[in-house]
Parts: structure tokens; C-alpha cells; sequence
């Protein structure tokens, strides 16, 4: 009963039905206004007839009674009229004579009929000597004159005929034309109907068209060929659903296709592990997922060029779909393939459904490390690579697409940081520490905002009499709870967290303001200060350095910076170029942590510095280490050679500083001296060390 009930309801509410009422209406309207014609038409038929009869029959009664009204004979006259008056057409009759005196009238009853001989029509009908008609009140008045036979006007004869008989034949003819009208209904209305549902046929294809392809079903296709404008639009209706086709299809591309590497994307990868994780739970089964970041890349893609990098990106691509391949058959089930996919970068991660071990795991991953590992042939140019692997297993590592990722990129860091093309597994102390690290850099950019920084300086002594010629300065951290913290709990958080720029900014910034402030005092000793990558790359250094200077007012030549090896040797070009104007206004540069790095004899002869510092490693071990011993006079030979000054750091032991003074070192610093102290211990430090000098030189 339901479908059929909706199968009314529908058709009630179809284009159909609207338009077979549609055609109802204007049918019926049209019968309406045909029948108001047609009996309007046989009315003034029938009235001209009926005034028609009516005149000539009180013309017959007038050419009857003129010798009556002549003789005076009013018993004729009455018998004549009231046998003219038992006619069914005549309802009242009177005869008067020419001076309008009543002589005899149809009804006896009533005596009184004197005014009627006064009546308008009589008068008119006397007055012409013509028959005059007039109709009041659907009767038909009729006023004819009477003449003798000596043609003398002698009276007149008034007639009533009822249009009882007009008003029948209309009634007749309303009846026969609506019995035509409903006929002709029942007969064309349902041809109309049938006419207006062929003819919009085409549209309810259409509509079905469009509720198929609302759900998403956009393969349908209409085939109209009713010439005209329907057809027009099937043939517009069925472009648009190809071009909408071909649009979600291209959008679904772009949404979840990586376009470099054909791979599926973050969010496809994100969607799948949903489903294959949940569906683990739900069958108590263990899969894992990969997360695999490319060493060496970037130096790569630097080389040859985005276009070349993304090449180099497709090639690794189509190896590990080779090897997920390769896996998956290995296993010889049937269950769900592995995906790969590419989360932007030198990034890829890869889901495996169902595992059975961690060794299998582990084996896995080494072949996607042996595989990466081959050489890559880009134009002409070998390429070697590495990839670093961290796997999450789910269930254990986690359910929800976002922290299995999270976790396998815990893991993938490890292996990384470890020294890479290597794997990892996922533990939660990995979790614990990157939440402290995440803890660390929040409570580190407080410290920045909130002034929990400070300066300690340790002194550079001469290493021929031991008296103070300069400090370096170093920053710690008064952290709330944790107390004072040196650089090595939080400058590599401030490295990854983007605030060593700010901090490096700030300690440059307080130490030429200290200098300048010990300067003013009469205690002139050059300061030196450490600058990260970060700061150094970026633009205007220079300019941030002459103006700092210009701000606190501190001589230039008082100012020592000092760069890792490292950072002197990853673009020599860019740090001549960054260097030579402040070395041209006084400023000094070191390379610090000489002799851990990899410098080119050809750059250090070029290279814009004024001192090297001796790496605190080879300073301590060169006592037992022969090959410590030999860097230590390798890099004071070059020194020399290159007429540069040395800085030994490290310095704990008289046997060092006996040795380094030996090798023609020229500064030391270590806690044989002093250990990093607060600005005013070391002012006290150096005041002493100064006036020490001063007395031994007036002795």
C-alpha cells in the first residue's frame, strides 16, 4: 500500500499532472466561453423570432377587430379577446381606440385598465401609425395599430407574450452544450494527458539523470532525439555530467594522488591506515607502518636541480612499490597489498596490513635500505642515497592514523640521528623524550620572552705569562625549577625551534653592551662571541652586527666573532663575503672547533679569519693520544704559517698548557684558568690578572 500510496504522490506532483490540470482548465474555460457564445447567439435567435411571432400575431388580431371597433361592438371585441389570450404565448391583451380610451382588455377580472391605454408603446404605435415591440422583463410587449378598410387609423391592439418559451430552449441548449463539453472532456483530456506525458518524457530522463548522478553515479547518458529545445538540453545535460566526471576525477587526483611521484598522498595514506587499523582491532591482527625519510636528498636536489630531484624522486618511488611488491609476494597470501606513499619532501611512508613478526619487520626494512642504497642513474650523473626507516606496529604503537605516524617519525628521527640509512623501532621512551622536548622548547621561548637568559664569560689567557687577553662569552639558562643550565641541555632545542637567531641575537647584543660598559671602566679586553648557522645565513648579518656595535658603543676591534669549522666550510664564498666587511672595520673572526670538520687548504688560504680555535677534544687526549698530539701541531704549524692566532680550548692540566706553550700556542682557555663565570667574577678575575702583570712588569 506504501509503494503505491508514493507512486500517487509522485505522479500528483509530476510535470505531467500539472500540465494534463493545466490542459483541463484551459479546456473547460474554453467549453465556457464557447457556450457563453453559442447561447447568447440562439438567445438573440430566439428573442428575434419570438418578437417576430408576437407582431404578427397582434397584427392578425388588429386586421380582425377593425370592423368590430368601427361598428362598436365591444361583445365582439371581448369574445375575440379572450380567444386571442387562451393561446400558451400570449399572457395579456388589450384593445384601445385612437384616442387611447380602453375598450376591451383579457382580463375581466380586474376593471381597472385605464392607464394601460397610456403606456408609451401605445402612444408610440398610435403616433407612427407602425407596429412598436419592446421587451420588459422577458415579456414581449407588442403595440399594432388598427385600420379600416377605408385605411382610417382607428385604434391600437397591445399584446404580452412571455419569453417562458426563450428561456426553456436556452435551458435546452445549456444542457446539450455542457453534455458536448463533458463528452469532448473524457475523450481529449486523456489524449492531452498522453501528449503531455510523451512530450515531457525527456524531462523525467533528465531528472532521473540527475538523481542517479547525485549519488555520485555520473556515467549516465541521455539519449533524446526530439529535435527541439529538450533535446538541446540532454545534449548540454549530458557535457556537463562528463565535465563534472572528468572535474572529480581530476580533483580526486589532486586530493589524494602525490603528482610527482603517481604515489598515493598524506591524506590517502591517512584514510587507508584508518580503515586497515580499524579492521585490526576488530580481527585482533598486527600490522605496521613505515615511515621513511631520504639521506642526503637535499644536497641532491640542490645540486641538480628541482627538476632532476623530482626525477630522482620518481626513480625511488618505482623501487619501493618494487619491493612492497615483492614483499607482499613473498608472504604468499592473499590478504591486503601494501601501499607506499609520498608525504611531500624526501618523505614516504608505507602501510604493511599484516605482519607476523618484528624480525619480518626488520627485514623489510633492510631491504628498502639495500634497495634505496643502489646507485640512481640521473642524467648521466651516478646518485647514491641513503633512507632512514622507522616502523610503528598497530595495534601496540597505536590505533589512530596520526600518532602511528607520529610514532614511526619518532622512530625514523632515531634511526636518522643515529647516522642514518639505518631502521628503528618505535619505544615510548622516544614519545617521552620528544614531549620533553616539546615541553623544553615552550618553557625556552618563556625564558626568551621573560629575560631568564644570562651571560658568563671565561677569560683567554696568553700562554707565555698567563695573564688574561680576552673572554668568551657563553649563555646559560636561569631556568624556574631546574636552576642554571648550560648550552648543551637547550641549544639544540633553540636550533629546531628557530630561537637560536633571537638568543644569538640577544647574546651578541649583551656582550658588546658588557665589553663596551668594561671598556668605559679601563678594563679593555676583546669579547667573543659564538654565532649559529642560523644567524649567520641570514641576510643583513653584517648590518646587524655594525649596528649593535653603533648601539652600545663598543670599538670594533674589541669584537671577536667566532663560526664552527662547519659552518666556514658549507659555503666559503658566502662567508668571505659576509665576513671581509666587518673584518675591514676592525671586527675579529675565529673558527671555532678547528680540526673537527672537513677545511679546504685552498679556502683556508682565502678565508678572512684572524684566529684558530683548537677543538677542547684534541687538547685533552693529546697527552696519551699520539694522534691527537699531531693534530694539535698540525694546526699550530698552519697557524703559524698562515701568521694566525691559536686558542687552545680545554685547557685543564699544567702538562697541556706546558705542551701547547711549547708548540708556539698563543691563548689558552680551560678551567685550568678559570670555568665560565658570572660578568662580575670575571671582572674581579681580570683586575687581578692585570695588576699581577703590572707588578711583575715593575719589578
Amino acid at each position: 500500500m506504501a509503494p503505491l500510496h508514493s507512486l500517487i504522490s509522485r505522479f500528483m506532483r509530476s510535470l505531467t499532472m500539472k500540465f494534463t490540470v493545466m490542459t483541463a482548465f484551459l479546456m473547460i474555460a474554453t467549453a465556457a466561453l464557447l457556450m457563453v457564445i453559442e447561447n447568447s447567439s440562439d438567445r438573440q435567435e430566439h428573442e428575434a423570432v419570438l418578437i417576430e411571432r408576437a407582431g404578427m400575431q397582434a397584427q392578425l388580431l388588429a386586421m380582425n377587430v377593425s370592423e368590430d371597433i368601427i361598428a362598436d361592438d365591444i361583445d365582439r371585441l371581448q369574445a375575440r379577446i379572450s380567444r386571442f389570450t387562451e393561446r400558451a404565448d400570449i399572457n395579456e391583451a388589450f384593445i384601445a381606440d385612437a384616442r387611447r380610451q380602453m375598450l376591451v382588455h383579457s382580463n375581466t377580472a380586474d376593471p381597472v385598465h385605464s392607464s394601460l391605454a397610456t403606456d408609451p408603446l401605445v402612444v408610440m404605435a398610435l403616433g407612427s401609425g407602425e407596429t412598436r415591440f419592446e421587451i420588459r422583463d422577458d415579456v414581449v410587449h407588442v403595440a399594432a395599430p388598427i385600420y379600416s378598410s377605408a385605411g382610417r387609423l382607428t385604434g391600437v391592439v397591445h399584446t404580452q407574450s412571455p419569453m417562458d418559451e426563450l428561456v426553456a430552449a436556452g435551458r435546452e441548449a445549456l444542457k446539450r452544450h455542457m453534455l458536448t463539453a463533458v463528452v469532448a472532456m473524457l475523450i481529449l483530456l486523456p489524449l492531452a494527458a498522453a501528449l503531455v506525458y510523451f512530450s515531457l518524457r525527456p524531462i523525467g530522463q533528465l531528472t532521473n539523470a540527475a538523481r542517479t548522478a547525485s549519488s555520485k553515479s555520473l556515467d549516465v547518458r541521455l539519449n533524446v532525439k526530439t529535435g527541439d529545445e529538450l533535446e538541446v538540453l540532454a545534449n548540454a545535460f549530458n557535457r556537463m555530467l562528463s565535465r563534472i566526471d572528468s572535474n572529480l576525477k581530476r580533483i580526486h587526483r589532486l586530493a589524494y594522488v602525490d603528482m610527482i611521484t603517481e604515489l598515493p598522498n598524506r591524506e590517502r595514506f591517512r584514510k587507508e591506515v584508518e580503515r586497515v587499523t580499524r579492521k585490526a582491532v576488530e580481527e585482533d591482527t598486527t600490522g605496521a607502518v613505515m615511515f621513511l625519510d631520504l639521506d642526503r636528498f637535499k644536497r641532491v636536489n640542490d645540486s641538480l636541480g628541482i627538476g632532476e630531484g623530482d626525477r630522482l624522486l620518481e626513480m625511488v618511488a618505482r623501487r619501493l612499490r618494487e619491493i612492497a611488491r615483492g614483499f607482499d609476494l613473498s608472504k604468499g597470501t592473499q590478504g591486503e597489498p601494501s601501499m607506499v606513499a609520498r608525504l611531500g619532501g624526501d618523505e614516504f611512508t608505507l602501510l604493511v596490513p599484516h605482519i607476523e613478526s618484528s624480525a619480518e619487520m626488520a627485514r623489510f626494512a633492510q631491504q628498502i635500505i639495500n634497495a634505496v642504497s643502489r646507485p640512481f642513474d640521473v642524467s648521466g650523473h651516478q646518485v647514491f642515497l641513503g633512507i632512514s626507516v622507522g616502523v610503528a606496529v598497530f595495534p601496540q604503537d597505536g590505533a589512530e592514523p596520526e600518532s602511528l605516524l607520529r610514532h614511526a617519525d619518532l622512530a625514523m628521527a632515531h634511526a636518522k640521528d643515529s647516522g642514518g640509512n639505518a631502521m628503528h623501532f618505535f619505544e615510548q621512551s622516544m614519545n617521552e623524550s620528544a614531549f620533553e622536548r616539546l615541553v623544553l622548547e615552550n618553557e625556552l621561548r618563556d625564558a626568551v620572552k621573560n629575560d631568564q637568559l644570562t651571560l658568563f664569560y671565561q677569560p683567554k689567557v696568553r700562554m707565555n705569562d698567563g695573564v688574561i687577553a680576552g673572554s668568551e662569552a657563553l649563555v646559560r639558562w636561569n631556568h624556574p625549577t631546574s636552576g642554571l643550565l648550560a648550552p648543551g641541555h637547550f641549544i639544540e632545542a633553540a636550533e629546531e625551534s628557530g630561537l637560536i637567531g633571537e638568543i644569538g641575537d640577544w647574546v651578541l647584543r649583551e656582550a658588546c653592551q658588557q665589553a663596551a660598559a668594561w671598556a668605559s671602566e679601563g678594563l679593555i679586553l676583546p669579547a667573543a662571541v659564538n654565532v649559529s648557522a642560523m644567524q649567520f645565513e641570514r641576510p643583513g648579518f653584517a648590518d646587524n652586527v655594525l649596528e649593535t656595535l653603533e648601539q652600545t658603543g663598543l670599538p670594533p676591534e674589541l669584537l671577536e666573532i667566532e663560526l664552527t669549522e662547519s659552518i666556514a666550510m658549507r659555503d666559503p664564498q658566502r662567508v668571505i663575503d659576509q665576513v671581509q666587511p666587518l673584518r675591514n672595520r676592525g671586527v675579529k673572526f675565529a673558527i671555532d672547533d678547528f680540526g673537527t670538520g672537513h677545511s679546504s687548504l685552498s679556502y683556508l688560504t682565502r678565508m678572512p679569519f684572524d684566529v684558530f680555535k683548537i677543538d677542547q677534544s684534541f687538547v685533552r687526549s693529546m697527552s696519551q693520544d699520539p694522534h691527537s698530539r699531531a693534530v694539535v701541531d698540525t694546526i699550530l704549524a698552519l697557524a703559524k704559517a698562515l701568521k694566525l692566532k691559536t686558542v687552545a680550548e680545554g685547557v685543564e692540566t699544567s702538562e697541556q698548557l706546558a705542551a701547547l706553550r711549547e708548540e708556539g700556542a698563543t691563548l689558552a682557555q680551560g678551567y685550568l684558568f678559570s670555568k665560565p663565570v658570572p660578568a662580575e667574577d670575571f671582572e674581579s678575575y681580570a683586575r687581578a690578572s692585570l695588576e699581577d702583570d703590572v707588578a711583575a712588569a715593575s719589578a
